[in-house]
């Protein structure tokens, strides 16, 4: 099998959105710093020594890609850090620590555990971006851990015949958390992707995300808050729940919008993930869902079953283009169609 989620942290009010039916909830949330790009959002760990995001993926693979935008912290010295963890359940399988001195460590089990493998020097220069791909392979005797840095087409680390699994008897993982290791003010990380499965697990390169909004009207059966347009209720670059808005109670209704276009030409598209934050407002179940229109072809995220105390996201990965089957190409994206619909 095959997992694929990411993140480019752009469209949450606050932390505790991150955690509404997309990220399992944090024990400490991050905070919000400016991000990679111009307009972009990162988040960075001050919470001390904690878990700060936890994905599960309920899928078993042993080959995992992690690529995230790392920005160096203000002065390149000390053993604190930032760190990615690989879990089988509960049980810690191995941890990348990307250390403030520069070096990332695989580390056995969890974060502090005994050092597998060390890059040295990974990076040397404070308030600058660098874009790191990590491959894990989790084995008991032919593990292995790889890194990439700014989207080099060879490998800039290597470690074979490590044993990733230290303690539990599968050789394979199903979740990821991110935490730090005393706070880092100064330590962001942006446009989190990770991929897992023999099949999906090729090297990536340096990804952005571009967090993308509706600019028009394909087709209305929603009623807006106010206003003429529906697009223009749903269009905020972070959620701004009951301010603005779109709603329906009649089930097969659907709103489609176009969104906007990339403004350069990107060298390929990794994967496209469509997201709606949704709310019930009245008695009784309500269901719902996202959907993404390309071509003639409708796809929909797995139902939401909403509730009337909380919002809660809707979203679905593709890594391919659903009307073609092949990859996703930007003219493509570009004219892809993206709105909510209701269930029952």
């Amino acid at each position: 099998m095959a997992w694929s989620f990411g993140d480019s942290f752009d469209l949450y009010a606050a932390a505790a959105d991150m955690a509404n039916n997309y990220w399992d909830p944090p024990a400490t949330p991050p905070s919000f710093v400016t991000g990679r790009f111009a307009g972009s959002r990162a988040i960075n760990f001050s919470g001390g020594n904690s878990t700060n995001l936890t994905k599960s993926s309920g899928v078993n693979d042993a080959v995992h890609h992690i690529v995230v935008s790392y920005l160096a912290p203000t002065v390149i010295s000390g053993t604190a850090g930032c760190w990615i963890g690989l879990l089988d359940g509960v049980t810690a399988q191995c941890t990348v620590f990307i250390r403030n001195d520069g070096t990332i460590i695989l580390q056995s089990g969890g974060i502090g555990g005994t050092a597998l493998a060390t890059y040295s020097a990974a990076f040397n220069t404070i308030n600058t971006w660098y874009a790191f791909e990590f491959e894990i392979v989790v084995n008991n005797t032919t593990g292995s851990f790889a890194v990439r840095k700014n989207g080099n087409t060879v490998n800039d680390f290597t470690a074979t015949s490590l044993n990733t699994r230290p303690t539990s008897t599968n050789n394979y993982a199903n979740k990821v958390q991110l935490g730090t290791v005393t706070s880092n003010p100064n330590v962001a990380i942006d446009d989190f992707f990770w991929q897992s499965g023999a099949a999906t697990g090729n090297w990536l390169g340096d990804i952005r995300c571009y967090a993308r909004m509706p600019v028009s009207d394909v087709q209305k059966q929603f009623t807006p808050l106010s206003g003429t347009t529906n697009f223009s209720q749903v269009n905020e670059a972070q959620q701004n729940a009951l301010t603005s808005y779109v709603f329906d109670s009649n089930p097969g209704d659907a709103d489609f919008y176009g969104i906007a276009s990339i403004a350069s030409t990107p060298a390929q598209v990794i994967a496209t993930v469509t997201r709606a934050y949704m709310q019930k407002s009245d008695a009784g179940t309500r269901t719902a869902a996202v959907q993404l229109k390309s071509g003639a072809t409708t796809v929909a995220s797995p139902t939401l079953t909403l509730s009337s105390s909380g919002w809660l996201w809707a979203w679905r990965t593709d890594l391919t283009d659903p009307n073609t089957g092949a990859a996703w190409t930007p003219a493509a994206v570009n004219n892809a169609q993206i709105g909510p619909v209701t269930i029952g």
